[in-house]
Protein backbone atom coordinates (compact mmCIF):
# COMPACT_ATOMS: atom_id res chain seq x y z
CA UNK A 1 0.00 0.00 0.00
CA UNK A 2 2.84 2.52 0.47
CA UNK A 3 2.97 4.98 -2.39
CA UNK A 4 5.88 6.35 -4.33
CA UNK A 5 7.59 9.04 -2.29
CA UNK A 6 9.62 11.87 -3.75
CA UNK A 7 13.35 11.25 -3.97
CA UNK A 8 15.88 13.98 -3.33
CA UNK A 9 16.21 14.45 -7.08
CA UNK A 10 12.42 14.78 -7.41
CA UNK A 11 12.26 17.38 -4.65
CA UNK A 12 15.13 19.33 -6.25
CA UNK A 13 13.37 19.35 -9.61
CA UNK A 14 10.07 20.48 -8.09
CA UNK A 15 11.87 23.33 -6.32
CA UNK A 16 13.49 24.30 -9.61
CA UNK A 17 10.08 24.34 -11.32
CA UNK A 18 8.44 26.29 -8.49
CA UNK A 19 11.16 28.96 -8.12
CA UNK A 20 11.89 30.15 -11.63
CA UNK A 21 12.29 33.76 -10.54
CA UNK A 22 15.90 34.86 -11.14
CA UNK A 23 16.07 36.13 -7.54
CA UNK A 24 16.19 32.52 -6.37
CA UNK A 25 18.87 29.89 -6.84
CA UNK A 26 18.15 26.25 -6.07
CA UNK A 27 21.17 24.50 -4.59
CA UNK A 28 21.90 20.77 -4.64
CA UNK A 29 24.78 20.86 -2.15
CA UNK A 30 22.90 18.83 0.45
CA UNK A 31 21.97 16.18 -2.13
CA UNK A 32 25.51 16.13 -3.47
CA UNK A 33 26.81 15.42 0.02
CA UNK A 34 25.14 12.02 -0.29
CA UNK A 35 24.98 11.21 3.43
CA UNK A 36 23.21 12.51 6.50
CA UNK A 37 23.10 16.26 6.10
CA UNK A 38 23.37 18.75 8.95
CA UNK A 39 22.44 22.43 8.69
CA UNK A 40 25.82 23.49 10.02
CA UNK A 41 27.58 21.64 7.17
CA UNK A 42 25.40 23.38 4.58
CA UNK A 43 26.14 26.78 6.09
CA UNK A 44 29.87 26.03 6.13
CA UNK A 45 29.78 25.26 2.40
CA UNK A 46 27.73 28.36 1.61
CA UNK A 47 30.17 30.50 3.57
CA UNK A 48 33.04 29.09 1.49
CA UNK A 49 31.13 29.82 -1.70
CA UNK A 50 30.15 33.34 -0.62
CA UNK A 51 32.84 34.45 1.87
CA UNK A 52 32.06 38.16 1.61
CA UNK A 53 28.28 37.81 1.97
CA UNK A 54 26.14 37.87 5.10
CA UNK A 55 24.06 34.71 5.41
CA UNK A 56 20.47 34.64 6.69
CA UNK A 57 18.86 31.37 7.74
CA UNK A 58 15.05 31.51 7.70
CA UNK A 59 13.18 29.14 10.03
CA UNK A 60 9.78 29.00 11.68
CA UNK A 61 9.41 30.39 15.19
CA UNK A 62 8.66 26.86 16.42
CA UNK A 63 12.10 25.81 15.17
CA UNK A 64 13.73 28.71 17.03
CA UNK A 65 12.40 27.25 20.28
CA UNK A 66 14.26 23.98 19.58
CA UNK A 67 17.39 25.46 18.01
CA UNK A 68 19.61 24.81 21.05
CA UNK A 69 19.02 21.10 20.50
CA UNK A 70 20.39 21.17 16.94
CA UNK A 71 23.79 19.72 16.05
CA UNK A 72 26.48 22.41 16.66
CA UNK A 73 23.79 25.07 17.07
CA UNK A 74 26.25 27.69 18.36
CA UNK A 75 28.25 27.44 15.15
CA UNK A 76 25.02 27.78 13.14
CA UNK A 77 24.38 31.17 14.77
CA UNK A 78 27.98 32.23 14.17
CA UNK A 79 27.67 31.40 10.46
CA UNK A 80 24.27 32.96 9.76
CA UNK A 81 21.74 35.38 11.14
CA UNK A 82 18.66 33.48 12.28
CA UNK A 83 15.40 34.84 10.85
CA UNK A 84 12.51 33.34 12.80
CA UNK A 85 9.14 33.78 11.08
CA UNK A 86 6.04 33.68 13.27
CA UNK A 87 2.37 33.52 12.36
CA UNK A 88 1.38 34.71 15.83
CA UNK A 89 0.85 38.43 16.25
CA UNK A 90 2.95 39.77 19.12
CA UNK A 91 5.01 36.57 19.36
CA UNK A 92 7.75 36.93 21.99
CA UNK A 93 10.17 33.99 22.11
CA UNK A 94 12.14 32.87 25.13
CA UNK A 95 15.75 33.74 24.23
CA UNK A 96 17.20 33.15 27.67
CA UNK A 97 19.28 30.20 26.41
CA UNK A 98 21.21 32.47 24.03
CA UNK A 99 24.04 34.82 24.89
CA UNK A 100 23.69 38.55 24.28
CA UNK A 101 25.89 38.27 21.19
CA UNK A 102 23.78 35.40 19.85
CA UNK A 103 20.53 37.27 20.51
CA UNK A 104 21.79 40.11 18.32
CA UNK A 105 21.93 37.63 15.42
CA UNK A 106 18.30 36.55 15.85
CA UNK A 107 15.74 38.47 13.81
CA UNK A 108 12.00 38.03 14.40
CA UNK A 109 9.81 38.20 11.32
CA UNK A 110 6.05 38.58 11.34
CA UNK A 111 4.30 37.00 8.37
CA UNK A 112 0.68 37.05 7.27
CA UNK A 113 -0.83 33.58 7.82
CA UNK A 114 -1.57 31.54 4.71
CA UNK A 115 -3.69 28.61 5.77
CA UNK A 116 -2.48 25.51 3.97
CA UNK A 117 -1.27 22.11 5.05
CA UNK A 118 0.58 19.24 3.41
CA UNK A 119 -2.51 17.12 4.15
CA UNK A 120 -4.67 19.47 2.08
CA UNK A 121 -2.21 19.37 -0.82
CA UNK A 122 -2.00 15.57 -0.70
CA UNK A 123 -5.79 15.48 -0.80
CA UNK A 124 -5.78 17.63 -3.94
CA UNK A 125 -3.24 15.32 -5.57
CA UNK A 126 -5.18 12.21 -4.51
CA UNK A 127 -8.30 13.55 -6.25
CA UNK A 128 -6.35 14.03 -9.46
CA UNK A 129 -6.81 17.81 -9.43
CA UNK A 130 -4.07 19.45 -11.51
CA UNK A 131 -5.28 23.04 -11.34
CA UNK A 132 -5.04 24.53 -7.85
CA UNK A 133 -3.77 27.83 -6.47
CA UNK A 134 -1.79 25.80 -3.92
CA UNK A 135 0.38 24.00 -6.50
CA UNK A 136 2.07 25.55 -9.52
CA UNK A 137 0.97 23.94 -12.81
CA UNK A 138 4.54 22.88 -13.61
CA UNK A 139 4.94 21.14 -10.26
CA UNK A 140 1.52 19.49 -10.54
CA UNK A 141 2.40 18.14 -14.00
CA UNK A 142 5.68 16.76 -12.65
CA UNK A 143 3.94 15.06 -9.70
CA UNK A 144 1.38 13.34 -11.91
CA UNK A 145 3.92 12.43 -14.58
CA UNK A 146 6.15 10.75 -11.99
CA UNK A 147 3.25 9.28 -9.98
CA UNK A 148 4.52 10.84 -6.75
CA UNK A 149 2.73 10.71 -3.39
CA UNK A 150 0.29 7.99 -4.38
CA UNK A 151 -0.21 6.18 -1.08
CA UNK A 152 -2.59 3.61 -2.53
CA UNK A 153 -5.66 5.13 -0.88
CA UNK A 154 -7.17 6.85 -3.92
CA UNK A 155 -10.01 4.32 -4.14
CA UNK A 156 -10.98 4.99 -0.52
CA UNK A 157 -10.69 8.76 -1.00
CA UNK A 158 -13.13 8.55 -3.90
CA UNK A 159 -15.52 6.68 -1.63
CA UNK A 160 -15.47 9.22 1.20
CA UNK A 161 -15.51 12.17 -1.21
CA UNK A 162 -18.97 10.96 -2.28
CA UNK A 163 -20.20 10.66 1.30
CA UNK A 164 -18.58 13.51 3.25
CA UNK A 165 -18.61 17.30 3.12
CA UNK A 166 -15.39 19.31 2.68
CA UNK A 167 -14.93 19.90 6.41
CA UNK A 168 -15.24 16.19 7.21
CA UNK A 169 -12.99 15.21 4.28
CA UNK A 170 -10.23 17.44 5.59
CA UNK A 171 -10.73 16.08 9.11
CA UNK A 172 -10.48 12.51 7.80
CA UNK A 173 -7.22 13.29 6.02
CA UNK A 174 -5.85 14.91 9.19
CA UNK A 175 -6.81 11.92 11.36
CA UNK A 176 -5.28 9.56 8.78
CA UNK A 177 -1.99 11.45 8.88
CA UNK A 178 -1.98 11.69 12.68
CA UNK A 179 -2.81 7.99 13.05
CA UNK A 180 0.12 7.10 10.81
CA UNK A 181 2.48 9.18 12.96
CA UNK A 182 1.19 7.57 16.16
CA UNK A 183 1.41 4.10 14.61
CA UNK A 184 5.06 4.65 13.75
CA UNK A 185 5.75 5.96 17.24
CA UNK A 186 4.00 3.12 19.08
CA UNK A 187 4.79 0.18 16.78
CA UNK A 188 1.44 -0.41 15.06
CA UNK A 189 0.86 -1.12 11.36
CA UNK A 190 1.22 2.31 9.73
CA UNK A 191 -0.84 1.51 6.63
CA UNK A 192 -3.73 0.08 8.65
CA UNK A 193 -3.65 3.15 10.86
CA UNK A 194 -3.62 5.47 7.85
CA UNK A 195 -6.59 3.67 6.27
CA UNK A 196 -8.61 3.40 9.49
CA UNK A 197 -8.07 7.11 10.14
CA UNK A 198 -9.20 7.98 6.62
CA UNK A 199 -12.39 5.91 6.90
CA UNK A 200 -13.31 6.48 10.55
CA UNK A 201 -16.04 9.07 9.78
CA UNK A 202 -17.29 7.50 6.55
CA UNK A 203 -20.95 7.69 7.69
CA UNK A 204 -20.73 10.97 9.63
CA UNK A 205 -22.72 12.99 7.08
CA UNK A 206 -25.17 10.22 6.22
CA UNK A 207 -28.84 10.73 7.14
CA UNK A 208 -29.80 9.19 10.49
CA UNK A 209 -32.51 7.05 8.89
CA UNK A 210 -29.98 5.53 6.49
CA UNK A 211 -27.51 4.91 9.32
CA UNK A 212 -30.21 2.99 11.20
CA UNK A 213 -30.89 0.88 8.11
CA UNK A 214 -27.19 0.04 7.73
CA UNK A 215 -26.94 -0.91 11.40
CA UNK A 216 -30.07 -3.07 11.17
CA UNK A 217 -28.68 -4.77 8.06
CA UNK A 218 -25.55 -5.69 10.00
CA UNK A 219 -27.65 -7.46 12.63
CA UNK A 220 -26.46 -5.17 15.45
CA UNK A 221 -29.02 -3.82 17.89
CA UNK A 222 -28.71 -0.36 19.37
CA UNK A 223 -29.06 -0.10 23.14
CA UNK A 224 -31.52 2.30 24.74
CA UNK A 225 -28.68 4.74 25.52
CA UNK A 226 -27.45 4.55 21.92
CA UNK A 227 -30.92 5.14 20.50
CA UNK A 228 -31.21 8.47 22.32
CA UNK A 229 -27.64 9.48 21.44
CA UNK A 230 -27.38 9.75 17.61
CA UNK A 231 -23.86 11.23 17.86
CA UNK A 232 -22.46 7.73 18.40
CA UNK A 233 -24.34 6.14 15.53
CA UNK A 234 -21.75 6.98 12.88
CA UNK A 235 -19.06 4.81 14.51
CA UNK A 236 -21.46 1.84 14.53
CA UNK A 237 -22.92 2.44 11.07
CA UNK A 238 -19.44 3.23 9.70
CA UNK A 239 -18.01 -0.15 10.64
CA UNK A 240 -21.23 -1.85 9.49
CA UNK A 241 -21.21 -0.05 6.12
CA UNK A 242 -17.59 -0.96 5.43
CA UNK A 243 -18.16 -4.61 6.37
CA UNK A 244 -21.60 -5.02 4.76
CA UNK A 245 -20.25 -3.83 1.41
CA UNK A 246 -16.99 -5.77 1.54
CA UNK A 247 -14.96 -2.54 1.50
CA UNK A 248 -12.99 -3.53 4.59
CA UNK A 249 -12.70 -7.08 5.88
CA UNK A 250 -9.83 -6.59 8.30
CA UNK A 251 -11.24 -6.79 11.83
CA UNK A 252 -8.54 -4.52 13.31
CA UNK A 253 -9.50 -1.68 10.99
CA UNK A 254 -13.21 -2.29 11.50
CA UNK A 255 -12.69 -2.21 15.27
CA UNK A 256 -10.82 1.10 15.05
CA UNK A 257 -13.75 2.62 13.14
CA UNK A 258 -16.31 1.00 15.46
CA UNK A 259 -14.90 2.43 18.69
CA UNK A 260 -13.26 5.73 17.67
CA UNK A 261 -15.90 7.93 19.33
CA UNK A 262 -16.75 6.18 22.60
CA UNK A 263 -13.65 4.12 23.15
CA UNK A 264 -14.07 0.91 25.15
CA UNK A 265 -12.32 -1.22 27.72
CA UNK A 266 -9.59 -3.42 26.32
CA UNK A 267 -8.99 -1.43 23.14
CA UNK A 268 -6.48 -2.83 20.67
CA UNK A 269 -3.41 -0.76 19.85
CA UNK A 270 -4.94 0.32 16.52
CA UNK A 271 -8.20 1.31 18.22
CA UNK A 272 -6.27 3.43 20.73
CA UNK A 273 -4.34 5.12 17.94
CA UNK A 274 -7.39 6.12 15.90
CA UNK A 275 -9.29 7.16 19.03
CA UNK A 276 -6.44 9.48 20.08
CA UNK A 277 -5.78 10.69 16.52
CA UNK A 278 -9.41 11.77 16.27
CA UNK A 279 -8.84 13.99 19.32
CA UNK A 280 -5.49 15.53 18.35
CA UNK A 281 -5.49 15.73 14.53
CA UNK A 282 -4.09 18.93 13.05
CA UNK A 283 -7.52 20.43 12.40
CA UNK A 284 -8.69 20.18 16.03
CA UNK A 285 -8.95 23.46 17.96
CA UNK A 286 -10.85 22.75 21.20
CA UNK A 287 -9.59 24.21 24.47
CA UNK A 288 -7.50 21.29 25.75
CA UNK A 289 -6.19 19.96 22.44
CA UNK A 290 -2.56 20.93 23.11
CA UNK A 291 -2.70 19.22 26.50
CA UNK A 292 -3.85 15.99 24.85
CA UNK A 293 -1.20 16.32 22.12
CA UNK A 294 1.52 16.56 24.77
CA UNK A 295 0.13 13.54 26.60
CA UNK A 296 0.00 11.52 23.37
CA UNK A 297 3.71 12.22 22.85
CA UNK A 298 4.48 10.12 25.90
CA UNK A 299 1.61 7.67 26.30
CA UNK A 300 -1.55 6.71 24.44
CA UNK A 301 -3.06 5.61 27.73
CA UNK A 302 -2.47 8.98 29.40
CA UNK A 303 -4.14 10.68 26.44
CA UNK A 304 -7.10 8.28 26.56
CA UNK A 305 -7.54 8.72 30.30
CA UNK A 306 -7.61 12.48 29.87
CA UNK A 307 -9.97 12.47 26.88
CA UNK A 308 -12.39 9.93 28.32
CA UNK A 309 -12.58 11.98 31.52
CA UNK A 310 -12.99 15.15 29.42
CA UNK A 311 -15.86 13.50 27.51
CA UNK A 312 -17.60 12.26 30.66
CA UNK A 313 -17.38 15.67 32.34
CA UNK A 314 -18.63 17.45 29.22
CA UNK A 315 -21.65 15.15 28.87
CA UNK A 316 -22.50 15.30 32.57
CA UNK A 317 -22.38 19.11 32.59
CA UNK A 318 -24.81 19.15 29.66
CA UNK A 319 -27.13 16.52 31.18
CA UNK A 320 -26.50 14.22 28.22
CA UNK A 321 -26.34 10.41 28.32
CA UNK A 322 -22.93 8.77 28.62
CA UNK A 323 -22.29 5.69 26.54
CA UNK A 324 -21.38 2.78 28.85
CA UNK A 325 -18.35 2.03 26.67
CA UNK A 326 -16.94 5.49 27.45
CA UNK A 327 -17.32 4.84 31.18
CA UNK A 328 -15.70 1.42 30.70
CA UNK A 329 -12.86 3.07 28.75
CA UNK A 330 -12.25 5.57 31.55
CA UNK A 331 -12.30 2.85 34.23
CA UNK A 332 -10.00 0.66 32.14
CA UNK A 333 -7.41 3.43 31.95
CA UNK A 334 -7.66 4.05 35.70
CA UNK A 335 -7.04 0.36 36.31
CA UNK A 336 -4.18 0.40 33.81
CA UNK A 337 -2.33 3.07 35.78
CA UNK A 338 -3.22 1.51 39.13
CA UNK A 339 -1.68 -1.77 37.95
CA UNK A 340 1.34 0.07 36.54
CA UNK A 341 1.92 1.81 39.87
CA UNK A 342 1.32 -1.36 41.81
Amino acid sequence: MPGKLASGEDRFEMCRLAFKDERFEISSIELDRGDRSYTVETLRELKKLYPDDELYFIIGSDMLETLTGWYLWEEIISLANICAASREEGYVPDLSAFSEEQRERIILLGIEPFEVSSTEIRGIIAKGIKESELISPEVADYIFEKGLYDDGLSEYRRLISEKLDDYRLNHSECVSECAAVLAEKYGADIEKARLAGLLHDVMKNTAKSEQLEVIEESGEKLSEVELINPKVWHQISGAAFLKNNGIITNEEILGAVRWHTTGRAGMTLLEKIVYVADFISADREYRDVNVVRRLAENSLEHAILYTSRYTVEKLVSADLPIHPATVDCYNDMLLHFKIQKG
